[in-house]
């Protein structure tokens, strides 16, 4: 959906995770013809619906265990104001602005399927939110899953002035950061503030983030471990590459297997272990020869998360939801995003598996600096390997399923995913993970330094000549944790 300028275009087919994270990352956003006449013709539906006094959730009919009570055609506006007001119930600390757009985003392209029932001039404006980086402030926690109330609430009350925008770190009054950009606040119409809130756009949004993040660290697992194989294997009689091998991976099948065994054989092309009469053990521990099923989980639990995501974006979500065929407004369902929420849970369970790996190949990595750092050769600190053991244990809690924490809100909101809940996990899982394999990557690096050997692999040599600009960067005094930070911004980018 990338147009020849670099804009993403919402037009008949469903968004992608890589629309949402190209607009979150700052890419502007075109409304194709195809995709206002999707909501016009979904709008004409509410219409009528409205002309024809049929009692419709949201609509003429009020909220939560209110479902029943009517609304008259006299209080619509006010009633869209108060939906909005009453929603806005998160706490907590801002989502990111590169967050915040995502769900603005997803909530635009969730629009633009035809559920929703929201005039073209909704959606406009929340694609001029976009255009003019006027950014929602979003707290991030607050929705229980159930479509993410407390965060689209705020999206909405900064389109209709009332809310709060995040600009340089700070909070701004919407209704003048609105003014600055030259855009003015909307009246939402009536079931509009409905509309608006019914979608799980937190989960989607950040989490096509999060989706993201957790590929790049699969696929830089890989490399570390290859790594790590050309340090044990200077080291001694380690580094076997038999369980890297076409053989293995084939033996037992599985795509994920078989894209990490081919990504640590290609890392480790032209690699000195390739060196025939090297003396080597018949077997290393678990921890390095078990890392393609180990990663390969990662990877299949990673693309079973974009593809949980890719449903979501194309999704009609929304409750009501507009019918077009019909011509009614259906109640139902769709909100209720568990199949992604259990993918969420997945990805976090596959984290601390590998995770928990690297942190024992960072230990045999760490024994063979022994001798090395009682000499004080080696760059970094033993107790190094007590933080990577620190944040392992930290995953492993993050991995406790989070979707069963669910609790009768109402009389009639008895269930709830907790996705968001979910996602907020995956989240600091990964970034834990990431600072496990990067001290991982770190241990092998100074291992090879301290054994004067220079990696000879395709990708780890590369890797290698990386990690040498990052012990040698002075910032920060060259701290653990700034070479840390550094490595897990270098394995991810």
């Amino acid at each position: 959906m990338t147009g020849s300028t670099g804009d993403i275009r919402f037009g008949a087919r469903p968004a992608a995770v890589s629309d949402i994270v190209a607009i979150a990352e700052g890419a502007p956003v075109v409304l194709d013809a195809e995709a206002l006449e999707l909501l016009a013709a979904s709008r004409a539906v509410v219409e009528r619906a409205i002309a024809a006094g049929e009692p419709v959730y949201g609509l003429n009919r009020r909220l939560g265990a209110g479902r029943d009570d009517a609304v008259e055609a006299a209080d619509f506006a006010a009633f869209q104001r108060r939906t909005i007001a009453n929603h806005r119930g998160g706490i907590g600390a801002p989502l990111t602005e590169i967050e915040a757009r995502a769900v603005v985003a997803t909530r635009l392209a969730g629009f633009t399927r035809g559920g929703a029932g929201v005039r073209p001039e909704l959606a406009e404006a929340y694609a001029a939110l976009l255009n003019a980086r006027v950014t929602p402030w979003i707290p991030s926690r607050g929705s229980v899953g159930a479509a993410d109330l407390t965060a689209l609430a705020e999206v909405a009350a900064v389109v209709i002035g009332t809310g709060v925008v995040l600009r340089d770190g700070e909070e701004v009054p919407a209704a003048r950061a609105l003014a600055d950009a030259g855009l003015r606040p909307i009246e939402l119409a009536a079931h509009e503030a409905l509309a608006a809130l019914s979608a799980n756009a937190l989960s989607v949004g950040v989490g096509s983030l999060t989706a993201v993040t957790a590929r790049r660290l699969a696929e830089a697992l890989d490399l570390v471990v290859a790594l790590s194989l050309e340090a044990v294997g200077a080291a001694g009689p380690a580094g076997n590459l038999s369980p890297y091998s076409a053989a293995v991976a084939e033996a037992r099948g599985g795509s994920g297997q078989a894209r990490s065994a081919q990504a640590i054989r290609s890392a480790l092309d032209g690699s000195g272990l390739h060196a025939p009469g090297r003396e080597v053990s018949v077997q290393d521990p678990l921890a390095f020869r078990t890392a393609p099923q180990l990663h390969g989980a990662l990877r299949e639990a990673a693309a079973r998360l974009r593809a949980e995501l890719e449903v979501e974006l194309a999704a009609r979500s929304e409750n009501p939801v507009v019918d077009l065929p019909s011509g009614r407004l259906v109640s139902g369902g769709n909100f209720e995003a568990l199949p992604l929420a259990l993918a969420l849970e997945n990805l976090r369970l596959a984290l601390a598996h590998v995770a928990e790996a690297s942190e024992r190949r960072t230990a045999a990595l760490s024994l063979a600096l022994a001798p090395a750092r009682r000499e004080g050769r080696t760059r970094l600190p033993g107790l190094l390997l007590y933080a990577a053991a620190d944040a392992v244990a930290e995953v492993r809690q993050s991995a406790a399923p989070a979707t069963l924490g669910s609790s009768t809100l109402s009389g009639v909101e008895d269930h709830a995913t907790f996705a968001p809940l979910a996602l907020r996990l995956l989240q600091s899982s990964l970034a834990r993970t990431t600072e496990v394999v990067a001290v991982e990557a770190l241990h092998a690096a100074d291992l090879l330094a301290v054994l004067d050997v220079r990696p000879t692999g395709a990708g780890t040599g590369r890797l290698a000549a990386a990690l040498a600009e990052t012990f040698d960067d002075p910032v920060d005094g060259r701290s653990a944790a700034a070479l840390v930070r550094e490595t897990a911004r270098l394995l991810t980018a």
